[in-house]
């Protein structure tokens, strides 16, 4: 989408952007490789203070070094051999920070966002997505089901999800996508109804 807000590493996109159901729509039905510098949303504030559109702080200072290593491999041509790196490297992050913070702090939760962008990058969308399911539910405890950052998940939680090519993969996690996205962005919105297209398309795909 020309003129999209890129994701950042600690940091969050625009709130007009993820306000508009039509925008997010769109987006759920392109390549995440047409954004190739899109990086997860960052974030490592702890409480829902309703100031979605305030930036966070940066991360731990012991964390930057490795956080910024980490995500110089999202950038194109991406090397295997370095999402590889990564992907150790963004595990020792999670396990440290969940000792250090604990599972739901907004450093971990940043952390495992990383984790599902590197299995996205890896050729992995059905990983990818269980991750940005599982981020979601820890990021609606920290802001909120409505804010700004979850949304921003949400989309990416379905762009990942129709990267998946075997229809009964993707139909065993229709369900948890769907109640996801009701909580996240209602029953009627227009990414609820889109999805359920593609899931009724999936379904038709894997009748025998």
């Amino acid at each position: 989408m020309t003129g999209e807000p890129q994701f950042a590493p600690w940091g969050i996109v625009s709130a007009q952007f993820w306000a508009d159901d039509q925008a997010a729509t769109s987006a759920a039905g392109e390549l995440p490789g047409k954004q190739p510098h899109a990086y997860p949303v960052l974030t490592t504030t702890g409480a829902n203070t309703g100031a979605e559109t305030e930036q966070p702080p940066p991360p731990p200072e012991e964390y930057r070094e490795r956080v910024a290593a980490i995500t110089a491999t999202f950038t194109p041509p991406h090397d295997p051999q370095r999402l590889a790196w990564a992907a150790i490297q963004a595990e020792r992050l999670d396990q440290e920070a969940t000792a250090t913070y604990g599972p739901a702090h907004t450093h971990t939760i940043s952390i495992r966002e990383l984790r599902g962008w590197i299995a996205r990058l890896q050729g992995d969308p059905q990983a990818a997505t269980h991750w940005d399911l599982h981020v979601i539910q820890l990021q609606g405890t920290a802001w909120g089901m409505h804010h700004t950052i979850t949304r921003a998940s949400a989309q990416r939680a379905v762009r990942h999800w129709t990267e998946i090519t075997d229809p009964a993969a993707r139909l065993a996690l229709s369900k948890q996508l769907l109640g996801m996205l009701i909580a996240v962005t209602g029953e009627n919105s227009r990414l609820s109804r889109h999805v359920r297209k593609l899931v009724r398309k999936a379904q038709d795909a894997a009748a025998p």
